[in-house]
């Protein structure tokens, strides 16, 4: 018996709860140290069209891919679905779900939308207990911080929120609570996508940053920068290691991981986040 499957018409005594906790830890301690690395929970970051869920969804390695691994994307943005057609040719084991859920007038209903996305974490819980390999991606933070507005009591067609900093904590509860359902709750690689942000001090811009909550960023264990260069005809998407407590050795590195020249389109794959070295 375990913890959890203890109810209140089960009386257990203090002494045994400790020792039926105590043996859950000792296992959990096992676990990791026969696991051979630490799991990714990575930040991907940078401005629309520069291949950051592209980038993500290339997180496994070609062993990996024939044994059936599972990419599970909750896409908040909703435009993960084009580049898993044309670049994976529609792959079965990568698994996409648009969460949001609205009503007849288009505006979002967030519980049905946290409840839709909740189950599907719950399904990625469940092939891990299958025993199947699994890498989670979850698109669009921004698009979910956004949402959760509607966590507040807010008129839906309002054009402008004013309400007292303290009230924004409902908000910020709706938005954790979600995330960490990943970052805490999910033992597998994790990829967590947003967009930049203008970035002020003193009410003027001093530069961009990811449009995220500095809460999440405190949680990842690696960011990832993407940024898109032309030059005549040619695109260049680059990703930079700007953090990484599993690999310092790499912050500051470079890789061209697309490159569109004149519509010749070249994909490098990168490796150390296949592999979970980053």
């Amino acid at each position: 018996m375990s913890w959890a499957e203890i109810t209140t018409t089960q009386a257990a005594s203090e002494e045994n709860l400790l020792e039926i906790i105590k043996a859950e830890v000792s296992q959990e301690l096992e676990t990791i140290l026969k696991r051979q690395r630490a799991h990714l929970c990575c930040l991907i970051y940078g401005d629309a069209k520069t291949g950051k869920s592209g980038l993500a969804l290339d997180c496994r390695t070609a062993d990996e891919i024939d044994g059936d691994a599972i990419v599970m994307v909750l896409d908040f943005d909703n435009g993960v679905e084009p580049t898993w057609r044309q670049n994976w040719n529609s792959d079965p084991n990568i698994k996409i779900l648009n969460p949001i859920v609205r009503d007849d007038e288009g505006f979002p209903k967030l519980d049905k939308t946290v409840r839709r996305a909740e189950a599907f974490i719950a399904i990625a819980k469940d092939y891990m207990d299958e025993g199947k390999t699994v890498k989670f991606i979850f698109d669009g933070v921004d698009r979910w911080l956004r949402l959760c507005v509607y966590a507040m009591p807010i008129p839906k067609r309002a054009t402008k929120i004013q309400k007292m900093p303290r009230e924004w904590g409902v908000r910020n509860l709706a938005y954790e609570q979600l995330v960490e359902k990943v970052t805490d709750g999910l033992q597998c690689d994790r990829f967590f996508i947003t967009h930049m942000k203008d970035v002020y001090e003193n009410n003027v811009i001093t530069g961009r940053g990811p449009n995220i909550r500095e809460q999440t960023i405190d949680k990842v264990t690696q960011v990832i920068e993407v940024k898109s260069n032309k030059l005549g005809k040619k695109h260049t998407s680059t990703a930079t290691i700007v953090a990484s407590k599993t690999n310092t050795e790499l912050v500051g590195t470079s890789f061209d991981f697309l490159i569109i020249d004149d519509s010749e389109v070249t994909w490098t794959s990168i490796e150390e986040l296949q592999k979970g070295e980053l």
